[in-house]
């Protein structure tokens, strides 16, 4: 675990029921894997007492359906998963009403994605969102917007950033294992979407407001670019490398074309280790900065391995994870030293400031009176 990271997460249940022991190879969660966990339903369908709208996907891109992950499988061998960007995925989700674990749609926007509404949608997109298009009129991103039947979203593609997230009011109906739609071949769990598939989404149906966008959020999209700054804190094998964090911040690194979800490279200086002995396979964290035999750096992301052997010189600090999930093959990076205090102080604020959204959000939708009855499930989530 993070030294910024002493306890679990406060947005994931902890009441994980205990897992049955189950014959090796028999465990329930591993299946064949799919091609595809999206399920086709007729639009309007109605599931017991609830109404299902349909999100076709005209053009899928690079887009999958996802959510923050799964979480206390670890010991099972399980990685988490989940969005890149979990602050984007989370904004995506309060914006439109959603508790911020509902799944999202996670696009990559080196190339376009379009989706289209059987009904009226509330939607909203974050992240790295190049233009956001309503029918081919130009929306601004981190704003809640109703659709109409028929209408065509797209999401085309920007220079900066490589993830945007597409919130759905309701909830998106996709293939679940282990209490989470994160796509994991290695559990059967793929979310990946395609040309022409019919996204479910339940208790989605809106009231069409009198103007658009529904209402402006104030929030300020993610400063994005290709010169990032990453927070890092001292690993496990720091003293390995004398003077790593010093050195690496005077250093200036490129993304390299190799990466994928489940790490980062970063080509540019090599850094020797001291030490000879070798290291043990051992649990590695999210945002892990390894250093292999080549000497270059490769940040872990949220589809890691859970153990590894290379030695880890530093840590990519939870407030700066989102960056990471937004790192695109040719960026530049360099690396900033900070203390816990720091990452917790950045981490803490980003956290007020969600619970801000989602009591403004709350008390917007409560005066437009855009979902047709107002219940508990349409209040301020727990940002």
């Amino acid at each position: 675990m993070a030294p910024d990271r002493p306890h679990p997460r406060p947005d994931h249940p902890s009441g994980l029921r205990r897992l049955r022991v189950h014959p090796p190879g028999r465990h329930p969660a591993v299946q064949p894997p799919q091609r595809s966990g999206v399920r086709r339903l007729h639009p309007g369908r109605r599931r017991g007492a609830d109404l299902v709208s349909t999100l076709r996907v005209a053009t899928a891109g690079r887009s999958q359906v996802t959510d923050l992950g799964r979480y206390g499988y670890a010991h099972l061998g399980v990685q988490s998963n989940g969005a890149a960007d979990q602050r984007s995925a989370r904004t995506a989700n309060v914006l439109v009403g959603n508790a911020p674990d509902a799944p999202v749609i996670e696009i990559t926007t080196l190339i376009a994605a379009e989706f289209v509404t059987d009904e009226r949608m509330l939607v909203a997109a974050t992240g790295a969102v190049g233009r956001l298009l309503l029918d081919g009129a130009e929306q601004p991103a981190c704003t809640p917007i109703v659709t109409w039947p028929g209408a065509r979203i797209r999401l085309e593609p920007g220079t900066a950033g490589i993830r945007a997230y597409l919130g759905v009011h309701g909830s998106i109906v996709a293939e679940t294992q282990l209490g989470s739609v994160a796509s994991d071949r290695l559990i059967g769990c793929v979310n990946e979407l395609h040309d022409g598939d019919d996204l479910p989404v339940r208790d989605g149906r809106v009231r069409a407001p009198l103007h658009l966008p529904l209402f402006r959020s104030g929030l300020r999209p993610l400063r994005l670019g290709n010169d990032w700054t990453l927070d890092v804190l001292p690993g496990p094998d720091a003293d390995d490398f004398p003077r790593f964090a010093e050195s690496a911040a005077s250093e200036e690194f490129h993304v390299g074309a190799q990466s994928d979800h489940i790490g980062v490279r970063l080509d540019g200086a090599t850094f020797p280790r001291t030490s000879t002995h070798e290291v043990l396979s051992r649990g590695v964290p999210l945002g892990a900065i390894e250093v292999p035999p080549s000497g270059s750096l490769i940040a872990l992301l949220r589809g890691r391995p859970l153990t590894a052997g290379y030695p880890i010189p530093a840590v990519v600090a939870r407030s700066s994870h989102h960056l990471l999930g937004q790192l695109r093959p040719g960026d530049s990076v360099r690396l900033r030293a900070v203390g816990v205090r720091d990452s917790l102080d950045g981490q803490l604020a980003f956290e007020r400031e969600l619970r801000a959204l989602a009591e403004r959000c709350a008390s917007m939708f409560e005066a437009s009176a855009v979902f047709p009855s107002c219940s508990a499930s349409h209040a301020a989530p727990a940002a």
